[in-house]
């Protein structure tokens, strides 16, 4: 027999989400898409490719397929 509802507890991180000035993030789903780094994006993909690229920079989001524009560093 599956446990009642209102007994269930509900599991909740301790933890707050904290996002650094430097993360790139997605502007619809907030997926990580990069990190800046030195004056240049630090990208990261699956079976370790990763690239170091100058700005602008454009890229598709793997989440959930929005097209994502990041002109200059942050804080400039």
């Amino acid at each position: 027999m599956p446990t009642p509802v209102y007994q269930r507890q509900i599991a909740r991180s301790p933890r707050k989400t904290t996002h650094h000035s430097t993360d790139w993030r997605c502007t619809r789903c907030d997926k990580l898409l990069g990190v800046c780094r030195d004056g240049r994006m630090h990208l990261r993909f699956a079976r370790g490719h990763e690239y170091f690229v100058s700005f602008p920079v454009t890229a598709t989001c793997r989440g959930c397929k929005t097209l994502n524009q990041a002109s200059a560093p942050a804080g400039r």
